[in-house]
């Protein structure tokens, strides 16, 4: 697995990865039934702009997943298939890493209350319930 910063030219890769997630998965990480990926928070993922952090995994050339922080709030996304194989906690190792010392805010769904364990690791995240 290999994780780097997202960068414009992910965006069909993005797009694609978005398309093989399943609804529940789509649901969890955006708390919504979404049929496409949110165009407003693909641009500023992809923007290169200062103050949001964006990062892509990568598994055999293709993308699997995609964390993001911005504006003190974290989000990750990872393909079903690759769920629970430790992408998402490296991607959330490195963005609470690379985003400082500030608090975080985590919005998580009141099912997915196993990650409040993972959460508790990182001193500087701040849970809130969708």
């Amino acid at each position: 697995m290999n994780l780097r910063p997202a960068t414009p030219g992910d965006r069909a890769a993005l797009i694609a990865m978005f398309e093989r997630c399943s609804k529940d998965t789509r649901y969890r990480r955006f708390h919504g039934f979404l049929r496409a990926f949110p165009e407003r928070y693909l641009a500023d993922a992809l923007s290169g702009r200062p103050g949001h952090i964006a990062l892509v995994a990568e598994v055999a050339g293709r993308i699997v997943a995609l964390g993001s922080c911005a504006d003190d709030e974290i989000g990750i996304l990872v393909e079903d298939e690759f769920q629970r194989q430790g992408i998402g906690t490296r991607m959330l190792t490195a963005l609470t890493q690379l985003s400082g010392p500030g608090m975080l805010l985590a919005t998580i769904q009141s099912d997915q209350a196993w990650i409040l364990s993972l959460l508790r690791h990182f001193g500087n995240i701040k849970i809130d319930w969708a």
